[in-house]
C-alpha cells in the first residue's frame, strides 16, 4: 500500500474543507468540526484562503467629492475563526481556537474602512478672519473625526444595535521621521443571534457631508 505523505495528507485535507464550506450557509452556533474547518483553512494562510476571506470583503468606488468609505469588511463567526487562525499560525492549535470562539461567542464584527480625497484630506481650509488679507489658513482634522460619521447594521428595515464601536485613526509615513494621517478604521461587533432576514442584511454609512453609503450582505449565502 503507498504511503500517502504528511503535505498530501493536508492538501487532500483543505481540498475537501474548502468543498464544504461552499456548501453550507451561515451556522450557529458553530460545531466543534466547524471550528476545526475555520481552524484548517486559517493555517493553511494562502490563496484559498484569501478567496474565501474576500466573500466577506466590499471595496467601494471613490466618490466625486468627500470622504471614501473604500471597504466595508463582516466577518461570520466562521470568518472569524478562520480569520484568527490565519493571524496566528505559530503556536496556534485547533483547541485555541474553539477556546477564542466559546470566548468570542456568536458575533458579528464588522469594519468599516474611510479614506482622505482630495476634496476632504487631514487639512481643513478656514476662511481668513481678515477679508481683507484675501488669505485663507489650514488648521489639521482631528484624530476622531471618524466620530461625525454615522455607522449601523441593518436586518431588514430593522436597525441591531452594536455589542462595541471604537476607531482609531490611520497613518502613512510622509517625510523622513514622520507620518500624515490617511483616514480612520472602524471596528464593530454585533449579536449574531439578532439577525432574522439572513438575505436582507446591510451596513450603512452616512458621512458628515450627507452621503449615504449601504453595502448589502446575503448572510444566508455565506458560511
Amino acid at each position: 500500500m503507498p504511503r500517502v505523505s504528511a503535505r498530501s495528507l493536508a492538501s487532500f485535507t483543505v481540498a475537501v474543507l474548502l468543498l464544504a464550506s461552499s456548501t453550507f450557509a451561515l451556522d450557529m452556533p458553530l460545531s466543534d468540526e466547524a471550528i476545526r474547518e475555520a481552524y484548517f483553512l486559517g493555517q493553511r494562510n494562502d490563496a484559498s484562503t484569501q478567496r474565501f476571506l474576500d466573500k466577506y470583503r466590499q471595496h467601494l468606488p471613490a466618490p466625486e467629492t468627500g470622504p471614501w468609505i473604500s471597504a466595508v469588511e463582516l466577518f461570520t463567526p466562521y470568518a472569524e475563526a478562520v480569520e484568527l487562525s490565519r493571524q496566528r499560525t505559530m503556536g496556534y492549535s485547533a483547541q485555541d481556537a474553539t477556546r477564542d470562539y466559546r470566548k468570542l461567542g456568536d458575533t458579528l464584527r464588522v469594519t468599516v474602512t474611510v479614506d482622505f480625497t482630495p476634496t476632504y484630506g487631514y487639512a481643513i481650509e478656514q476662511q481668513a478672519a481678515d477679508r481683507s488679507s484675501g488669505t485663507n489658513g489650514y488648521i489639521l482634522r482631528s484624530p476622531d473625526f471618524w466620530q461625525d460619521f454615522s455607522y449601523r447594521l441593518f436586518d431588514g428595515d430593522t436597525e441591531i444595535e452594536p455589542l462595541d464601536l471604537h476607531g482609531h485613526a490611520n497613518y502613512a509615513p510622509s517625510d523622513p521621521g514622520s507620518s500624515v494621517m490617511t483616514g480612520a478604521t472602524i471596528v464593530m461587533t454585533f449579536d449574531a443571534t439578532k439577525i432574522q432576514n439572513l438575505s436582507d442584511v446591510a451596513v450603512v454609512v452616512d458621512t458628515p457631508d450627507g452621503q449615504q453609503v449601504v453595502a448589502p450582505y446575503d448572510l444566508a449565502s455565506l458560511r
